[in-house]
């Protein structure tokens, strides 16, 4: 009688040495997956062939909201496997079909046609073998001694610990389940559209090719992400590894942009965070910005701001956009009030309060605490986290909105009026709710002590997620206050923080401030100041230049001191990012 192979070999097609009455096979135990021996088995042969399609009645009656496109099939036969979706298995579409969609099944994308007078490109199939040989030919310089899937698997580790509590955006035991990662082979191999004409995409006839598609770039963005963030940490040649990730993932996201515009789901916001994030800490600043506005547009475009939009969708799907969502909201924050970027989500914008709810009830799970040998309270906990994070970047944006209001008001109006306004905008309180965010920690963040942060024995510890979410936090929150304190000064109402309008205590503030901040960044573990990535040091860059204002233009020689022998103290750590900014920095601070 024949081995029977588990279900996770299965899936993947991939020789499984297990047994059901042995330990789990070798590939589960390295992808860190339950062996299990639970779907039944399917009779080999020739499959029946499908009967003809009727043909399309135009009276048929237009699809209900929780129809959309047609979900890719959860079991496939044995020569139509996709994939495991990365984010969650669950629905790849939109529930809300532009206007003038075809009322009856429709193909994800329409046929391409032929009589265009442009000569055809590769298939699909071909470009995105040939996009796969060369992320495998790319590593293997990068990494000589390491395999694709060792590398992903470690890509996937690093994500767990240092990327989920910061952005939980993914299902843990669905990423494992991707490994080994194979070039995703489609049921359909159209021929591509010419890069130069419209709507330049791939024509992916079958809603099982487009999962396929989103399974493999959301990983190979995820993978990207990690290796630009934690070079050190993930693998040598970070960057370059990093680099052939996001090569990958972006190639294949341009085979079917034109239906992931139209059809957007949860996985369509990760991929572009990811990527955002990799161009951010890759230098290509112009590029990530774009790449996170394309992100926000598609959460717009979906309705992530009104609760009922999450209604329908299976749990997971639901879950993770909910989660997309906030990370956005956050994002979007912090690239208004520290890049000085326009603020895009918020209730003027979108000419609508913002309804989503921070959580659902029954929601599913998305880490394998159990597998890891971690507390089942860990998620709960860091989420927790996470909610204070966005709890801060929303009271921050209520400030930073009232100010903008205020600013206009300003421009026509004595200051006796700015302050009557102000006090009419409740401008106080609505600070004050700001810097009380941080009054009541969660227990698993209370508890961190800075002494006790040995580095050595942090990395492995589950204490570190809890310090990358406090030093997010800390660093934040006092780069804020700097942020507001001159938005204050600027509008004259910086008495309303407690100090005068006057020169001299502006800067002693600033310099409180100041000190404040740095004493945060240099009593973290230093890796959670590097894992925060390029927003935490814009944040550094921005006391900086502040150090550097007071140092050249306060005439006060004991404020210029002291923010003489603060610098240096910055300047080191900054020093320490390895960010192109460091440089730059110091070239100022000795003009």
């Amino acid at each position: 009688m024949s081995r029977r192979a588990c279900d996770a070999c299965k899936v993947r097609k991939v020789k499984c040495d297990g047994d059901e009455s042995a330990e789990p096979c070798s590939n589960c135990r390295m992808s860190k997956l339950p062996c299990q021996y639970v779907r039944q088995a399917r009779k080999r042969g020739r499959k029946p062939l499908p009967s003809p399609r009727p043909p399309p009645q135009h009276n048929r009656s237009r699809p209900t909201r929780s129809q959309g496109l047609p979900e890719p099939p959860l079991r496939t036969s044995s020569s139509e496997t996709p994939s495991p979706s990365l984010i969650s298995s669950s629905t790849c579409h939109d529930r809300y079909p532009p206007a003038g969609a075809s009322p009856g099944p429709v193909s994800v994308l329409q046929s391409t046609p032929q009589t265009t007078g442009i000569q055809p490109q590769l298939g699909v199939n071909a470009r995105l073998q040939a996009s796969h040989r060369e992320l495998v030919s790319s590593l293997l310089v990068c990494a000589p001694g390491s395999s694709l899937d060792t590398i992903v698997s470690k890509c996937i580790d690093i994500a767990v610990h240092s990327v989920f509590p910061l952005g939980p955006l993914f299902h843990e035991q669905s990423l494992r389940s991707s490994v080994p990662l194979q070039s995703p082979l489609l049921n359909g191999d159209p021929p591509m559209r010419a890069p130069s004409g419209p709507g330049y995409g791939a024509c992916v006839a079958y809603p099982g090719d487009l999962a396929k598609l989103r399974s493999y770039a959301t990983l190979t963005a995820l993978g990207a992400s990690v290796s630009f963030l934690l070079q050190a940490e993930c693998l040598t040649n970070g960057v370059q590894i990093g680099q052939a990730f996001l090569r990958a993932s972006l190639e294949t996201l341009k085979l079917y942009q034109d239906v992931d515009a139209a059809y957007p789901d949860a996985s369509s916001l990760v991929i572009r965070i990811c990527h955002a994030s990799a161009l951010h800490t890759d230098g290509r600043t112009p590029a990530a910005w774009q790449t996170l506005n394309e992100a926000l547009g598609l959460a717009e475009q979906m309705q992530l701001y009104k609760e009922h939009s999450f209604e329908g969708l299976e749990p997971l799907e639901a879950r993770i956009r909910r989660l997309a969502f906030w990370q956005l909201y956050i994002l979007d924050k912090y690239a208004a009030l520290v890049e000085g970027k326009p603020m895009r989500m918020h209730q003027f914008s979108i000419a609508t309060p913002i309804t989503t709810q921070l959580r659902a009830e029954a929601e599913p799970p998305l880490l394998v605490t159990v597998l890891m040998n971690e507390s089942p309270s860990l998620e709960e906990q860091l989420l927790a986290g996470f909610y204070l994070i966005q709890r801060l970047w929303s009271t921050a944006s209520e400030v930073s909105l009232d100010l903008q209001v205020l600013s206009r008001f300003c421009s026509q109006a004595p200051d006796a009026q700015v302050a009557e306004e102000a006090g009419r905008l409740n401008l106080v309180e609505t600070y004050l709710r700001f810097v009380s965010v941080l009054d009541d920690f969660p227990p698993s963040l209370e508890c961190l002590d800075p002494t006790g942060t040995a580095e050595n024995n942090l990395a492995a510890s589950p204490r570190r997620r809890f310090w990358l979410q406090k030093a997010h936090l800390l660093v934040s929150y006092h780069c804020l206050r700097m942020v507001f304190l001159q938005r204050f000064a600027d509008l004259g109402l910086a008495n309303m923080l407690g100090c005068g309008n006057d020169t001299m205590m502006l800067a002693s503030r600033k310099m409180e401030i100041a000190h404040d901040f740095i004493t945060v960044i240099t009593s973290v573990p230093f890796d959670c100041l590097l894992a925060n990535g390029e927003s935490c040091v814009a944040k550094i860059r921005r006391i900086g230049t502040t150090l550097l204002e007071v140092m050249h233009e306060v005439d006060v020689p004991q404020l210029a001191s002291r923010a003489k022998s603060l610098f240096p103290r910055l300047l080191d750590v900054l020093g320490k990012l390895d960010s192109r900014a460091s440089d730059r920095l110091m070239s100022e601070s000795f003009h």
